[in-house]
């Protein structure tokens, strides 16, 4: 006949388990909700600041005139970031400007009667610089693809729908980069640009911007003071969008364009190694679980880049396409495997803490700093799900049955990869 003094301390701590899984799976379904209600709801066509009636500007007095923003759709519903630069001057020469990776450099020439002084910018006062190899020398913009997104112009009374006529990046796709999409006046007096700072986002399957102004700051640094820029202003276009004042830089070339340059930010990734021998051997299994979690996420991302920068001549998505399903199917399967014959707090630990982890590491590496509220809930609810399939894992070794917290994991882990897919992260 049992007492209870001889059920009692084990009953507790089989008590005190379930109540460890049962608030986790509470807290990944509370993060799971909020990310889904801080969303935009693409299918349902409700937008968050749903614009009213268009407010164009006009960029140049009497000219195209320009609803300052880029939508994703031929209609003002679908707003997304707004323009926050302007360049003046002949569109092909601010292409130029953007583009040409060679450096060049001034060549002062004696003024003659009816000559322009020295400073004066003329295409035949530009020489080559063949010697030019540093990155401060060099700009580092390059040809880039993204989402397609329209710009709204009207010329005369007669409104048109735009394409971008080019897009430019300096990092790259599957990682971290700076984002340019032109827009050219039709009557060739101005480009309009939206400069925004983003990452690839591995769960969403797509790019998440981080920020316009840093960018547009940093940009507009680079034409500051330059002999081919005849002035930079700000000007109160009243557009404002993520960390954006809604005061747009107007860059006014003076004939010909010059590179820039872009020094990027490479943030370095830090990795903790502590732990006793003792602890190390007590605890081998469930620090190579999180050990493991952190390798493969890492190396999804930075096989990523390299496999965009090997396989240059395809669409990057071709390269994403089977890290995309590794990433999937293989954190799960990780999780249960090594989750297996591992102590069920210790197998939630340092899986939320390998993966953590890893997803901390990699918006440092790409020097993200800012996220949406949605997105720090979805990485919370994607960790307690790879917890609880870890905790299920530990578990399943114990019952015959599948075990509830594995079941609430993979169903978390599913919705987790669902939700974004379909645009409601």
């Amino acid at each position: 006949m049992m007492t209870g003094s001889d059920t009692g301390p084990e009953f507790e701590v089989e008590l005190g388990e379930d109540a460890a899984w049962v608030a986790a799976a509470i807290i990944l379904v509370a993060s799971l909700g909020g990310a889904v209600v801080l969303a935009e709801w693409p299918l349902w066509g409700v937008q968050p600041d749903a614009p009213g009636e268009p407010q164009l500007v006009e960029p140049v007095d009497s000219g195209t005139q320009l609803w300052p923003y880029t939508s994703r759709a031929r209609s003002f519903e679908g707003r997304t970031l707004g323009i926050n630069m302007v360049f003046y001057g002949d569109t092909a020469e601010i292409h130029t400007a953007l583009t040409e990776r060679s450096a060049l450099e001034w060549e002062d020439k004696p003024v003659e009667e009816g000559e322009a002084d020295s400073e004066t910018v003329s295409a035949d006062r530009i020489e080559v610089d063949p010697e030019a190899e540093e990155i401060g020398d060099v700009i580092s913009w390059s040809p880039a693809e993204g989402s397609r997104r329209y710009a709204y112009v009207e010329v005369d009374g007669e409104g048109e729908w735009m394409d971008r006529s080019y897009e430019l990046h300096s990092g790259t796709y599957l990682g971290q980069r700076m984002h340019i999409r032109a827009y050219e006046d039709p009557a060739g007096e101005w480009t309009a640009v939206q400069i925004h700072e983003e990452h690839w986002d591995w769960f969403r399957l797509r790019h998440t911007v981080t920020g316009v102004s840093d960018s547009q700051r940093e940009l507009e640094d680079e034409f500051m003071g330059e002999p081919y820029v005849e002035t930079v202003v700000r000007m109160p276009f009243e557009n404002e969008t993520a960390d954006s004042d809604g005061w747009v830089t107007g860059i006014y070339l003076a004939g010909v364009g010059l590179p820039f340059v872009l020094v990027g930010l490479v943030g370095r990734s830090r990795s903790v190694a502590r732990e006793s021998r003792r602890f190390l051997r007590r605890r081998r299994r469930e620090i190579a679980l999180g050990a493991v979690l952190f390798g493969v996420y890492t190396a999804v991302r930075w096989l990523g880049i390299a496999g965009e920068l090997v396989f240059s001549g395809i669409s990057p998505k071709f390269v994403a396409a089977p890290l995309y399903v590794a990433l999937v199917v293989g954190v799960p399967a990780i999780a249960y495997v090594l989750g297996r014959g591992s102590d069920g707090v210790w197998a939630f630990t340092f899986a939320g803490l390998g993966l953590g982890t890893a997803i901390v590491g990699d918006y440092a590496a790409m020097g993200t700093s800012v996220l949406p509220l949605r997105v720090v809930l979805h990485r919370l609810a994607v960790l307690l799900a790879i917890g609880l399939i870890a905790v299920g894992g530990a578990k399943a070794v114990e019952q015959d049955e599948i075990p509830a917290p594995l079941i609430v994991g993979a169903v978390g882990w599913t919705v987790s990869i669902l939700a974004p897919l379909f645009g409601y992260i």
